[in-house]
């Protein structure tokens, strides 16, 4: 296949393809896109070439973007040329219009330009399966990093499928007025994604941030929470339900989050499923924020959630079965009425070169927003399952890392932290104009 597309960025960019925001995307591996970081060789290239009808220009080994993007320009008018300006100002984008360039774009704009020329030379079979018919749809251009469009004629007429019928609260709690924490439930369509270890370092992580922090294990079979923090007697979901009033005593120590343990024995958990959004109505009026551990098995606990959910985190990894589940899922919520505007997917255990990437995903998913789970290795389930969750943040592990740079972009921000334990001050490197470089006047 020809390619399409031309980007001209840095070796830097290139190897490290987060810098202008494409995560761990592999750039050699996409046929349709021909990468420069010569400027000479990207002139010469496109003087020859009548294939590509668009040029991204980022940066370069050696010319500013700027002059690039302009002699590019120059040379093919025929061709689009576009100035990927991250942090540009008012100044740099009337250059760029006076030099005849045909646009500039900050990165959410070439974010979403990229994915769209990716889906589109997807091959048929792959671009549609696993696939949804209609309810998803690519959200437009600065409408927010977590939007998810359904389509309206999807939800006319919905018909609610009995068996997820919404429970209703009906365990009497009291309520402490004028509070509301931030809720963050973690999903996913098929065993193994990552849920537990996500759902026990969010809170983990949340606490250490200052936030007021519990977990909340709604795994109710097969929650193992307590085991993974490491508490021997914590409160369980069937113990509050027979003594509400024992909630009252339910507080973070130290950097440990509160822990709302799933019950110890399977006949239980049937029996407290109509709890589950009574008591998370009264974690809500007692903590900054909620994380909620959720079972792989999809039933009636998991519509009442979802509603209530400030955020809802649908974890993918790396198996294209996932992705499947992931569809299959969202193709329920969307018959069930349920809304998915709260949903933030992720790509866990990501590392380079990865089967999926969030790229590959967001095509799948018709432009969702997707974040991206670096891989932790062997330590994150060797120091979890010897419940020693706080040697493993302290070893600065990429996953958690990963971790609390989503949560400082999710949670509401508090003007006075407490009891720091962990936070992050490695700042990502970013992409900017004017890198200190050899570089020629003009071209």
């Amino acid at each position: 296949m020809n390619s399409h597309v031309v980007l001209c960025a840095d070796s830097e960019s290139v190897q490290n393809p987060h810098i202008i925001g494409l995560g761990e995307e592999s750039l050699a591996s996409q046929d349709w896109l021909r990468v420069f970081c010569s400027a000479v060789e990207a002139r010469s290239y496109l003087q020859a070439s009548c294939h590509e009808k668009e040029v991204w220009v980022a940066s370069s080994d050696d010319v500013d973007p700027i002059n690039l993007a302009a002699a590019l320009k120059k040379d093919s008018k025929d061709k689009g040329v576009y100035l990927l300006a991250f942090q540009g100002s008012g100044s740099l984008k009337s250059r760029a219009n006076a030099a005849g360039i045909d646009g500039t774009w900050g990165q959410q704009d070439f974010i979403s330009r990229y994915t769209q020329h990716k889906h589109r030379m997807l091959p048929r079979e792959a671009a549609g399966a696993p696939g949804l018919s209609g309810p998803l749809a690519v959200p437009a251009v600065g409408a927010g990093p977590r939007a998810l469009a359904i389509d309206p004629a999807c939800l006319q007429k919905p018909v609610p499928d009995p068996r997820f019928e919404l429970v209703r609260p009906s365990l009497a709690l009291s309520t402490v007025s004028g509070k509301s924490a931030h809720v963050l439930s973690v999903l996913s369509a098929s065993g193994g994604a990552g849920k537990s270890t996500v759902a026990a370092l969010a809170a983990l992580l949340a606490q250490g941030l200052g936030y007021r922090t519990v977990l909340l294990d709604a795994d109710l079979q097969f929650g193992d929470m307590r085991y993974f923090l490491g508490e021997e007697n914590p409160l369980t979901i069937d113990a509050a339900v027979r003594e509400p009033g024992r909630l009252a005593q339910l507080s973070p120590v130290g950097p440990k989050p509160a822990l709302l343990a799933a019950p110890p024995r399977l006949e239980q958990s049937e029996a407290v499923t109509g709890e589950l959004p009574g008591l998370l109505e009264h974690l809500k009026a007692s903590f900054d924020v909620v994380i909620v551990n959720t079972g792989a098995f999809w039933a009636e606990q998991h519509a009442a959630l979802l509603e209530r959910s400030s955020t809802a985190l649908f974890l993918v990894d790396q198996r294209s079965s996932s992705l499947r589940a992931c569809k299959h899922a969202l193709d329920l919520c969307v018959r069930c009425g349920i809304a998915t505007h709260p949903f933030l997917f992720a790509v866990n255990r990501c590392t380079r070169n990865a089967p999926l990437t969030s790229i590959d995903v967001s095509c799948a998913l018709q432009g969702a927003h997707v974040v991206e789970l670096p891989e932790g290795g062997r330590e994150v389930s060797e120091l979890l399952a010897a419940g020693l969750p706080h040697e493993l943040v302290g070893t600065r592990n990429d996953l958690c890392l990963g971790i609390e740079r989503m949560l400082l972009d999710l949670l509401p921000r508090i003007s006075e932290p407490h009891d720091t334990q962990m936070v992050v001050r490695e700042t990502a490197r970013r992409f900017r104009l004017g890198k200190k470089r050899r570089k020629v006047a003009c071209l």
